[in-house]
C-alpha cells in the first residue's frame, strides 16, 4: 500500500506539473526542473546533516512493538495515507516527465510506467528483505545513520537533476 501511495501521489504531482509546463512555456518547465533539483539538494542535504548532528535516540523496536498493538481494521488504508504520503512525492520524476513531453505523450506514459514499476518493485524488495531478516545485518547501526543516508541520497538525486537537467 505504501508503494502504491508513493507512486500515485508522485505521478499526480508529476502530471499536474506536466500540464502546467505544456500550457505555459519551456522556460517555466526549465525553472520547475531547476527548482526541483535545488529543493531536493537543499532539503536532502539539510535533513542528512541535521540527522547526523542529532543527539536524539529513538527506540524503533519499541515503537514498532507498540504499533503492532494499535493496528486494527483499516490498517492498509491508514498505511496508504500516512506512509504513502510520507514517502511521496518523488520529485525526481518531474524533470523526466517534463522532458518527455517534447518527444510525445507515449514517452510520458512509458516514463511513468517505468517509474511506477521500478518504485513498487524496489519498495517490495526492501520490505521482503527486511522480513527475511536482512535488516538484522544492520541492527547495530544506529537508525540515525540510515535516516541521514536517505537525506544524502535525495540530495544526490537533486544534484544530478541540476547537472543533467
Amino acid at each position: 500500500m505504501t508503494a502504491i501511495g508513493h507512486v500515485g501521489i508522485s505521478l499526480m504531482l508529476g502530471f499536474a506539473i506536466v500540464v502546467l509546463g505544456v500550457f505555459l512555456s519551456k522556460t517555466v518547465s526549465m525553472l520547475v526542473t531547476e527548482a526541483t533539483g535545488i529543493v531536493m539538494l537543499g532539503a536532502g542535504g539539510a535533513y542528512g546533516i541535521k540527522t547526523l548532528l542529532s543527539r536524539e535516540h529513538k527506540d524503533y523496536a519499541r515503537e514498532a512493538e507498540n504499533e503492532k498493538k494499535r493496528i486494527s481494521v483499516g490498517r492498509d488504508v491508514r498505511y496508504f495515507a500516512v506512509l504513502g504520503g510520507a514517502l511521496s512525492p518523488d520529485l525526481s520524476i518531474l524533470p523526466i516527465l517534463l522532458l518527455s513531453v517534447s518527444v510525445g505523450t507515449g514517452v510520458v506514459a512509458e516514463a511513468a510506467t517505468v517509474f511506477s514499476v521500478a518504485s513498487v518493485l524496489s519498495l517490495l524488495l526492501l520490505v521482503t528483505l527486511g522480513s527475511m531478516g536482512f535488516s538484522k545485518v544492520f541492527e547495530k547501526v544506529p537508525p540515525k545513520y540510515n535516516n541521514a543516508l536517505v537525506g544524502f541520497v535525495i540530495a544526490a538525486v537533486g544534484a544530478f537533476i541540476l547537472l543533467a537537467g
